[in-house]
């Protein structure tokens, strides 16, 4: 609900900016709105994907399990870390990031005793859409430097 209603007051915004301009629009007003609006759809589906793929390990609040530096479960498996900004992910690249969720850490280590096995049912898109939740979630700080170093 709350997001329909930024979305209809951004396109409320599309119409009223123009009228209080001194007569050059250069649309650069029209474009933010609407990167904004994208952003904001394409992390509503991310957190909807998430929760659907992800959160049954790593937690509907991205917490992980506590233990996940050393513990493992019943099975024997390594726990999930936190996605929430306290664990590693933001030490890994989107390349990184995109080839786990869709391959598992298999990719990156034979030897992984984990339950992170990937999903390549899910699409390039909907990953990406994972990921900027993922992100979007991380301190103000932490996101920043994420962006500066990586995008």
């Amino acid at each position: 609900m709350f997001a329909k209603v930024k979305y209809l007051l951004a396109i409320g915004l599309l119409f009223l900016i123009p009228a209080c301009s001194t007569g050059q629009d250069t649309g650069a007003s029209a474009v933010h709105i609407d990167a904004t609006v994208e952003a904001e759809e394409i992390i509503s589906e991310g957190k909807v994907l998430y929760l659907a793929n992800c959160a049954t390990c790593h937690g509907v609040n991205l917490q992980g399990n506590p233990n996940w530096r050393s513990g493992t479960d019943k099975d024997g498996q390594s726990l999930p870390p936190p996605l929430n900004g306290t664990g590693h992910t933001w030490h890994h690249s989107p390349k990184v990031l995109h080839e786990i969720l869709k391959y598992g850490l298999k990719i990156y280590d034979e030897n992984y005793e984990g339950k992170m096995v990937g999903n390549e049912n899910l699409t390039d898109k909907e990953i990406y859409s994972i990921l900027e939740y993922i992100e979007s979630v991380w301190p103000e700080e932490l996101r920043t430097n994420y962006t500066k170093n990586y995008k």
